[in-house]
């Protein structure tokens, strides 16, 4: 398109130019979708933690796959089993089929889902219980979908791919940031070289807690094998998206302090620096307490590029000294559980690997727990990527 005079109207290219990339990275990063192996053959789901995120993951695994039927569930608390089967049944009535011989409490109840006739656990319990869940899984021949994080220690990583490793079974970690259409099409604009190399890489979690630490079902965050929670359960969506984006961490320092939460023994206010391995440097910023809107911001500065959220700057441009709006939407608290359901789902009808397996899920813990390391000895800290 010309103006008037005949020149190039050089704005209406580059949003042209921002819709065509971004709509073909988006569309690339997603693949082709896949059919439900079977067609109508169903896949039996037991839910072993019934909390607030389990209800969620059980509704968006029915959602995702028109075959999944509910089958066990088991938790803790009578009480929150009972309310959980409830919102589940009138979600979809047909394909949550829980009688009460297979609904499960006490300690033992992670066990028994497991024992059941089932093809796929779905693991929401608090992540320090999550190793010894995951070993009776795999080693029962389940399936498994697993909540960020993963689990709260090295150790535990290391038993975890162990377990998995040579059962033969599929472990995906539910790290949903990556699954959201502006990341995967920021992804793919970084790995087609159209940003150039990274120089500089930043992400934040912003979320405040103290409504949720009010309420009873939350309290979990305040044990002592949670660790460092804000870092470990809050920090992990920007630093998982970030090693994702960007490549793997080598090196962080931390500092942290603590404003609002004084009721906790995690820090509320983290910043993170950060040293990639391929030489790019980043920060991540965790802010758990100040009272504020929820945001989790990324940028990317590039050797060709620049990314602030939405906004997208290329030296292509040329003279046009301004950012270029690119056709997502910056979400608020909106996590893409739905989404990376479907995708573990497509991926065990393929028989195929998830795009966050067992060891891409510990080393998201390994650089939350580096993170972690700098906080407590007051030096940086190595970020370990071998499992």
């Amino acid at each position: 398109m010309t103006d008037q005079d005949g020149s190039a109207d050089t704005t209406l290219t580059r949003r042209e130019f921002v819709r065509a990339t971004a709509v073909a990275a988006t569309v690339g990063a997603l693949g082709a979708p896949l059919v439900h192996a079977g067609g109508s053959d169903s896949i039996r789901v037991g839910l072993i933690g019934c909390g607030g995120r389990g209800t969620g993951a059980g509704t968006q695994a029915l959602d995702a796959d028109p075959g999944v039927v509910l089958v066990a569930m088991g938790d803790m608390f009578e009480d929150q089993l009972t309310a959980s089967l409830g919102r589940l049944q009138a979600h979809a009535p047909q394909r949550v089929r829980v009688p009460a011989d297979a609904q499960f409490t006490g300690f033992d109840a992670y066990r028994r889902v497991i024992e059941s006739d089932v093809d796929v656990v779905i693991l929401t319990t608090p992540p320090h219980f999550r190793p010894a869940h995951l070993a009776a899984a795999v080693e029962a021949g389940r399936h498994v979908f697993c909540e960020k994080p993963m689990t709260t220690t090295l150790e535990d990583c290391r038993r975890m791919v162990k377990a998995v490793d040579g059962s033969g079974r599929h472990l995906m970690v539910g790290h949903g940031a990556r699954f959201r259409p502006l990341h995967r099409s920021v992804k793919t604009l970084y790995e087609d070289g159209i940003l150039g190399d990274a120089c500089f890489c930043e992400s934040d979690y912003i979320h405040s807690l103290k409504p949720f630490l009010e309420g009873a079902g939350h309290q979990w965050w305040r044990h002592p094998d949670e660790g460092q929670f804000a870092v470990i359960g809050g920090g992990c969506h920007p630093l998982d998206l970030m090693r994702w984006i960007v490549g793997e961490f080598e090196e962080v320092s931390a500092y942290g302090t603590t404003k609002v939460l004084h009721d906790v023994a995690w820090h509320d206010t983290i910043i993170a620096t950060l040293k990639f391995k391929s030489g790019a440097v980043g920060k991540c910023l965790v802010s758990v307490g100040a009272p504020r809107p929820y945001a989790m911001n990324f940028s990317l500065y590039g050797t060709e590029g620049t990314i602030e959220n939405n906004k997208l700057f290329l030296k292509a441009f040329g003279e046009v000294e301004e950012f270029t709006d690119m056709p997502f939407p910056i979400l608020g608290e909106t996590h893409a559980c739905a989404e990376e359901l479907e995708h573990f789902l497509d991926c065990l009808n393929a028989d195929k690997p998830p795009m966050i397996d067992v060891r891409d899920g510990a080393r998201t813990v390994a650089a939350c727990l580096a993170v972690v390391e700098s906080l407590e000895n007051g030096r940086p800290a190595k970020v370990v990527t071998e499992f």
